[in-house]
């Protein structure tokens, strides 16, 4: 086989070796994946995200050990069956995915009172839920003018409320609650 030497002495065959390494470096390195410092959700701190859903009024619907309200989903292991990705997708799009389990229901009663909540049971005569306040209702279905399941669910988005610093401090923190 004949080789061909580059003006630096080595042959055409060592200098396509180091271009290819060189090229594998490039496209392996966070920056060129758009995994640099710019680009990214930013890495987050448990501690700075448990003081956020502390302050952030996360527990007036959710609950985490035995602090918050019942009327949302409870987060307590929440990082036991959530990746950080889905957890940021519930935190900035929570109508994409609304559990059965976690839906509310409309209910107008034969006297025009409204009562929003989440649903626990139904069977063929009543219905119970729960509402935002935190009370247990029961209603029997005779007694109802309206009977509806809210298509969305009652969390807001944070986006636009929250930094992106932030909300990767929520991630991390709910991450962190997992079962004992």
């Amino acid at each position: 086989m004949r080789t061909f030497s580059t003006a630096s002495g080595c042959s055409a065959i060592q200098a396509v070796a180091a271009a290819a390494a060189l090229l594998v470096m490039v496209a392996v390195s966070p920056a060129a994946q758009g995994q640099g410092a710019s680009a990214g959700p930013p890495a987050g701190d448990p501690a700075r995200g448990k003081a956020v859903v502390q302050s952030g009024g996360c527990l007036d619907c959710h609950r985490i050990g035995d602090r918050g309200s019942h009327a949302g989903p409870d987060l307590t292991e929440l990082g036991s069956r959530r990746t950080p990705d889905r957890l940021r997708q519930a935190l900035v799009d929570p109508d994409e995915e609304v559990l059965p389990e976690n839906r509310y229901v409309r209910l107008v009663a034969k006297d025009g009172t409204v009562v929003t909540g989440r649903l626990l049971n139904q069977d063929a005569m009543s219905v119970q839920l729960i509402t935002t306040k935190d009370e247990l209702k029961s209603y029997l279905r005779a007694s109802l003018r309206e009977f509806a399941i809210v298509q969305k669910g009652l969390m807001p988005s944070v986006r636009g409320k929250l930094t992106d610093q932030q909300v990767a401090d929520v991630v991390a923190y709910l991450s962190t609650l997992k079962a004992s």
